[in-house]
């Protein structure tokens, strides 16, 4: 084999590790959502925070239908969503920002990870409401494709502040580390949710160690039998819970309607 060959196989073997490799997303940044049309007004009291692990939009069924996720959406206020395909050389938006062109919404996608010749995947928001702010932070560590965040959103409703925070973890077993960070930041708000995919119900060992002692399952007694998609809140009143089973997406809809009160 001559040199050009030898060179030209090695070139082949750092673009196959490069296009499979997945890249940790930076921190990020904003002031605003993304708006697909126009936000309403915050009416109050109360407003509906939903937490959906749409699976890439592929249901039971196998096949990938975003319409169907956009219908469960469709009745709640904020959605925060988990495995989001994102943006690819072929393909310009992502599933979040496609949501909020379906029902005419802000939208937000939050990376975990990137690869150069794939679709993105991440976390995201649909939301009704615009936000003052959001932030997004890396999780570390992290190990092989399983990149995680949280990101922190900001609202102001009725002249009242409200952070909500959504997030997708491994499970527990494969290191606290990230688990601790999410519940830390939660505990630094007055009047917050967190929502998201933790990978573990809330009887697991280290979700029961690491929940701040002040915070209200909103979703107690809806399937807590192997649930591991959760709504936590703190500073806020629980009115109502509800789901939706699984179908759209392989994971169940859960949302809740909480009372915000000064």
């Amino acid at each position: 084999m001559n040199a050009s060959w030898i060179v030209l196989l090695a070139l082949v073997l750092i673009g196959i590790f490069l296009a499979s490799r997945a890249w940790p997303a930076r921190g990020a940044r904003g002031s605003a959502l993304d708006a697909n049309g126009d936000t309403d007004e915050f009416q109050g009291p109360t407003l509906s925070i939903a937490t959906y692990n749409i699976h890439r939009a592929r249901g039971t069924d196998g096949r990938k239908n975003l319409d169907r996720i956009a219908d469960v959406l469709r009745a709640c206020d904020v959605v925060a969503l988990q495995e989001v395909e994102g943006t690819s050389p072929l393909r310009r938006h992502d599933q979040a920002y496609r949501l909020g062109r379906l029902l005419d919404r802000a939208t937000h996608f939050s990376p975990t990870r990137r690869l150069l010749f794939f679709a993105q995947r991440g976390n995201g928001l649909v939301s009704r409401f615009q936000a003052t702010g959001w932030q997004t932070t890396p999780l570390s560590p992290s190990t092989g494709r399983a990149h995680r965040n949280l990101t922190v959103y900001r609202f102001e409703l009725g002249g009242l502040p409200l952070v909500v925070i959504n997030t997708h973890l491994s499970k527990p077993a494969e290191g606290e580390v990230p688990l601790e960070a999410v519940m830390h930041t939660f505990a630094g708000y007055p009047r917050a949710v967190l929502v998201g995919d933790f990978n573990a119900g809330k009887e697991d060992p280290a979700m029961r160690r690491w929940i701040p002692a002040d915070a209200k399952d909103a979703l107690a007694g809806l399937d807590d039998k192997g649930r591991v998609d959760m709504i936590f809140v703190r500073g806020l009143k629980i009115e109502d819970a509800w789901s939706q089973p699984a179908g759209p997406s392989d994971h169940p809809f859960f949302a809740a309607r909480i009372r915000v009160v000064e």
